[in-house]
């Protein structure tokens, strides 16, 4: 082999790993998101009951 048919050669398999990892760091993101969107967030809605308050500080006495 010539220096520049190496070259050629050690171009190719470089790119070649390059586009390996951009694509496998691309699928772990999209994986990421859909675990993400699949599980929303609920957020309780409490009502606070305000003679429990008065109770409280009756006892406290």
């Amino acid at each position: 082999m010539k220096g520049k048919e190496l070259l050629i050669l050690s171009v190719g398999v470089f790119l070649t790993i390059l586009a390996w990892m951009v694509i496998d760091i691309f699928h772990i993101q999209t994986k990421i998101n859909e675990q993400i969107n699949i599980k929303p967030v609920q957020v309780p809605n409490y009502q606070m009951d305000k003679t429990i308050i008065g109770i409280l500080k009756e006892k406290m006495k």
